[in-house]
């Protein structure tokens, strides 16, 4: 009677090792996904990643989604699909309370995002317009944008890689 509690507990101490072990693999597997899924983030004021980002050329290879020859048919849930992007970052910023630093009212920034076919942001290159926000809160602003393209994506997917630019004046309170 003693041996099959024995084995019993053996099982069950097996049993609960393969179970944990499991639990902790997936942990691994998801960290290891974000850190895959980690965009290139390129700074205009930096000129190393301005020169990176050239080099790429990435508008020959991601059309404009808003060209009218690419989404003519799909403007509408283009320009929705970008317009929730945006709230999406900004709620996002709110979440980390993420502040700029300036006493400026607005904060306007210049970007253009690179997208997969299935939305996922590839690329992202920005050019903050306020000379009042210093280059370590572009950084901060970089990293978070790097964060947010880990777990979102623009709503829209397209049968190959597409690009949207345009200009956006976040609040700054």
């Amino acid at each position: 009677m003693n041996l099959n509690i024995s084995i019993k507990l053996a099982y069950i101490f097996f049993f609960s090792i393969l179970i944990i072990g499991c639990g902790e693999k997936k942990a691994k597997n998801t960290i290891e996904n974000a850190k895959a899924n980690k965009i290139s983030v390129y700074n205009f004021d930096d000129e190393q990643q301005l020169n990176q980002y050239r080099k790429l050329k990435l508008d020959e290879t991601h059309p404009n989604l808003l060209n009218p020859e690419i989404s003519n048919s799909d403007y509408d849930d283009v320009k929705a699909a970008w317009v929730d992007l945006h709230q999406n970052i900004g709620d996002f910023m709110d979440e980390n309370d993420f502040q700029w630093q300036t006493t400026d009212s607005t904060i306007t920034v210049v970007h253009k995002f690179y997208f997969d076919s299935e939305g996922n942001i590839e690329n992202y290159f920005f050019n903050v317009i306020n000379e009042s926000i210093s280059f370590e809160n572009k950084e901060q602003f970089s990293n978070l944008i790097s964060n947010f393209a880990i777990i979102n994506s623009i709503s829209y997917q397209s049968d190959g890689k597409f690009a949207q630019c345009g200009k956006t004046r976040y609040l700054n309170y």
